[in-house]
């Protein structure tokens, strides 16, 4: 399924929402010359129930390919939405010739638990080979950095900050937003993803991703963060060989890193 799927958009990317990592996948897209498509709810819309990042999809083959990418993972002992935008003490890319981390089917599993309560966390379908530089955290925690860009957070609203710094920048690169009503599938070509259908009050709408669909949730109002005078830099943040991803604020002052992202997968809460 299903190769006859009527396509009314063909671009690099589709990303189901206008969130945090719906905005900077757009932006990071648009730099290297690709052309993406961004779905934004509509707000008169049916409310999206909290669920996988806040994907409320029935349709089998969606469900399924969900499923086989979190079948090593208890998500019900996941927390279902963190309280926090995720902060990285950075420290310096990897020194040229060094050996980089075996691969581990755990250290994987830890990165997309953490990735998946996160409220600017993603799954990306594909792994991308789109270009990231290489960075460790202050604690060593290697990862796959693509920036957005730098702002500087006078106050204690981090969230709103980030959110408007974003929104102005994907205005500036000609990002566009596409109203829709919800995203109701993906769209598979020989078990491939190869793009995903939305609802609209004109019916469905199928936009077909030459590279790649990136789901992620809207996200909430969250309690704002004491940063003021904080530099950050925005940044998409994955591991490689990983789908699972998140946006976070690289920072290199300890001051400004109230949170630092721990090397730990999110710590499960009772139901």
């Amino acid at each position: 399924m299903d190769g006859g799927t009527e396509w009314h958009e063909d671009v690099d990317v589709v990303c189901t929402d206008a969130a945090f990592a719906g905005l900077a996948t757009a932006i990071s897209t648009l730099a290297v010359g690709g052309e993406a498509f961004v779905a934004s709810a509509d707000p008169a819309g049916p409310a999206t129930r909290r669920g996988w990042f806040g994907a409320d999809v029935d349709e089998p083959d969606t469900t399924a390919y969900f499923h086989e990418l979190t079948a090593d993972l208890d998500l019900d002992g996941l927390r279902r939405l963190d309280d926090e935008l995720p902060i990285r003490l950075a420290g310096a890319q990897p020194s040229r010739g060094r050996t980089a981390p075996t691969f581990e089917g755990a250290r994987l599993r830890d990165w997309a638990a953490r990735c998946i309560p996160s409220p600017t966390g993603y799954l990306y379908t594909r792994v991308t080979d789109w270009p990231a530089t290489e960075m460790e955290s202050a604690d060593g925690d290697p990862v796959a950095v693509t920036e957005i860009g730098e702002l500087t957070v006078s106050g204690r609203d981090t969230w709103a900050a980030v959110g408007q710094w974003l929104a102005a920048e994907a205005d500036e690169r000609g990002v566009r937003t596409h109203p829709v009503a919800r995203f109701e599938r993906l769209v598979f070509e020989h078990g491939v993803v190869v793009g995903a259908v939305f609802g609209t009050s004109d019916g469905p709408l199928a936009v077909r991703a030459r590279h790649g669909v990136l789901v992620c949730r809207a996200v909430p109002p969250m309690a704002p963060a004491a940063s003021s005078g904080t530099a950050f830099r925005v940044a998409l943040v994955g591991k490689a060989a990983s789908r699972f991803g998140r946006v976070e604020l690289l920072t290199a002052d300890p001051a400004g890193a109230h949170r630092i992202v721990p090397g730990r997968a999110t710590t499960p809460q009772p139901h």
